[in-house]
């Protein structure tokens, strides 16, 4: 299924509020919906959409009646009402579904979801995009009916396949697929980078402590914002400014922060920008040995620090569910 969105809103074109179209596309992915095009308008050219097709209408609360009203005669007879709150017009083969900007975007998926085929998630570290497209490809020959969507951002994937099968079963076609992605898997349902160490550091009862320098609080932020009650693995936190890069400074800082915050692992990382890249150093430290990792990254230095983030998120579960830390 395909659709046109359109947001009418002067309050995001304003900048006095965000529409999340990450979110959409997650959703849409979820469902193996494709988007056609994606418009941000003002409310004056509300009346700009062409009603052919099918398509997401997106606007306050306020003004919803008013975008029905004005298309009323366009819209069709069929009309449903989903959780007194989405607004979706049928006509022949078509859609047309009004949504108010403060809804949960997750309703989407009452109206969205395919129940007919079993959908798999896998989320990636480390493969590029154009790779992950080719393995699939390549596995249509062995599973014809394979659907498949990929989004990718700052190292990270989300790969999303559907085909015949029964929902709560591990089959022969979900093995294969999970194989040809075997080194860079990292969750195979809803938990993050960010959740999964969470849930790690919960589970075997550990705590932690960062000291971050060049990723501008990104690591201890995303860690707290998407964990509630992070605070209660997280031993010490701080950004500090670091003269040198070195991994002497990088070893001395660890085992320091180490002993003084009396957490079992320390993250402590460094970092500089020459050139258009982003060199960037971190280790991960337990009682008995510091873990070095270096990575460089290319482009602009928000994306660098994004793709230097999920790095470093990503070595922590590899090294937390390898489970040879020593404490």
């Amino acid at each position: 299924m395909n659709f046109k969105v359109f947001v009418f809103s002067d309050n995001i074109l304003k900048g006095t509020t965000n529409f999340n179209l990450q979110k959409l596309n997650y959703i849409f992915a979820n469902c193996f919906v494709d988007m056609d095009s994606f418009n941000i308008l003002p409310m004056k050219l509300s009346n700009s959409f062409v009603n052919d097709g099918n398509n997401i209408i997106f606007s306050e609360n306020d003004n919803i009646d008013n975008l029905i009203i004005q298309h009323y005669s366009q819209l069709g007879s069929e009309k449903e009402i989903v959780d007194e709150q989405i607004v979706i017009f049928k006509k022949r083969e078509n859609q047309t579904i009004f949504i108010p900007l403060e809804s949960d975007m997750n309703l989407l998926y009452k109206i969205l979801e395919l129940k007919e085929n079993k959908i798999c998630k896998f989320h990636l570290f480390g493969i590029d995009k154009n790779d992950i497209i080719n393995k699939l490809e390549m596995l249509k020959n062995e599973i014809q009916d394979l659907k498949y969507k990929v989004l990718s951002d700052n190292i990270l994937s989300d790969v999303y396949v559907s085909y015949q099968g029964e929902e709560n079963l591990i089959d022969d076609k979900q093995v294969k697929i999970a194989s040809i992605f075997k080194n860079n898997i990292f969750s195979e349902n809803d938990l993050n980078l960010e959740n999964i160490i969470f849930q790690l550091l919960k589970m075997k009862n550990l705590s932690l402590a960062i000291c971050e320098n060049v990723t501008q609080g990104k690591i201890l932020s995303s860690l707290i914002e998407k964990n509630t009650g992070f605070d209660n693995v997280l031993k010490f936190g701080q950004i500090k400014f670091f003269e040198k890069f070195d991994n002497d400074l990088l070893h001395k800082e660890s085992t320091k922060l180490l002993e003084e915050s009396k957490s079992d692992i320390a993250i402590v990382t460094n970092g500089k920008f020459e050139e258009n890249v982003f060199n960037f150093n971190f280790t991960i430290a337990d009682k008995k040995e510091v873990h070095f990792y270096k990575c460089n990254f290319t482009g602009k230095i928000d994306d660098s620090i994004e793709m230097a983030k999920n790095t470093l998120l990503y070595h922590v579960v590899k090294k937390l569910r390898q489970n040879d830390f020593v404490f």
